[in-house]
């Protein structure tokens, strides 16, 4: 039974990361918090709202069980900032898109359960 949940987790997991449009963002990389030990993988389809305005979809494995939220947020790409509120936790966020050799996606989070940080890079999807 456990390996059939498992199965199906990563079945959804795995068509959750495919639905990027071309105009998308795909970002990928790691999640760190600094006040417990839950490190994982997520990647990011950043999606470019206008005015100033995104959306990210965030997707990845906390514990072994995948996430997946979307969240909105703004600013221009070297300064975005955004508050989200996920599973009954709330945060804030400060982070930048870029481009060098390889674009990224870098953040600092904080909130009432935990602080952290990710550094995502650009993929080609």
């Amino acid at each position: 039974m456990r390996f059939l949940t498992a199965l199906c987790a990563c079945a959804i997991l795995a068509l959750s990361w495919q639905q990027a449009t071309a105009a998308d963002r795909v970002f990928e990389g790691q999640w760190h918090t600094t006040n417990r030990k839950l490190d994982g993988t997520m990647r990011c389809i950043a999606t470019d709202l206008g005015n100033e305005n995104w959306q990210g979809r965030f997707v990845g494995t906390w514990q072994g069980v995948p996430f997946d939220y979307t969240v909105k947020f703004s600013g221009p790409p070297s300064h975005l900032h955004g508050t989200a509120s996920i599973d009954g936790a709330d945060y804030s966020w400060t982070g930048e898109m870029g481009s060098d050799s390889q674009g990224f996606f870098k953040a600092t989070f904080t909130g009432n359960r935990y602080l952290g940080n990710f550094d995502l890079k650009e993929t080609s999807r």
